[in-house]
Formats: C-alpha cells, sequence, structure tokens
C-alpha cells in the first residue's frame, strides 16, 4: 500500500536528507490514514484502500463557506455518503472530547 497509495517506491531525489524527509512524511500519513480508518470510519471501510476512500469520501463536491465566524461545508443532501461523513464527524468529535487515557 505505502508503494502505490502513497508513493513510497520512487524516492524524489539523490540527496539522502530529503529522501529521509520524504520517507517521514509517507509514514506519518500512513499511520494517519489507518488510524481514521480503523478510529472514525469503522465498519466495512476498514479494508479500503486509499484510493477508494478518496472516490468515495474526499472527493465529494462540495462548497466551503465561512459565516459568523464558522467554518460551514455544504454537501449535497442526497448524496449517498453523506450519513458515512456524519459518523465519522460525531466519532471525531467523540475522540476529541474523550478524557486522556
Amino acid at each position: 500500500m505505502m508503494k502505490e497509495d502513497l508513493v513510497g517506491g520512487p524516492l524524489p531525489s539523490r540527496n539522502f536528507g530529503a529522501n529521509a524527509a520524504w520517507w517521514a512524511v509517507m509514514i506519518l500519513s500512513f499511520n494517519l490514514h489507518s488510524a481514521t480508518k480503523r478510529l472514525a470510519l469503522g465498519g466495512d471501510w476498514k479494508t479500503k484502500r486509499l484510493k477508494a476512500i478518496r472516490f468515495a469520501l474526499i472527493h465529494l463536491p462540495g462548497r466551503v463557506i465561512r459565516h459568523a465566524r464558522r467554518l460551514v461545508i455544504r454537501l449535497p443532501g442526497n448524496h449517498p455518503a453523506f450519513d458515512e461523513l456524519l459518523d465519522a464527524r460525531r466519532t471525531i468529535l467523540a475522540l476529541a472530547q474523550a478524557p486522556p487515557a
């Protein structure tokens, strides 16, 4: 998965430091993606690859609006992924408010 989905195969430079930084960012994004799948999405999403999640949840038509010091994302209400996004948002909010372990 790291090689195909997160471009971990070909290194971008001949410089060791640049490649090490590239690899560190790739590992960080892989861990964030795995944690998001397991903690926020759950269910069938645990086994999905990044490409499937990107096409189903990330690349949705919507509009970002700033109003009254709030950031609002408007999505079409009849989109099939709308309920999944709401559940993921509620889970993330509950995780953010949980007491530290």
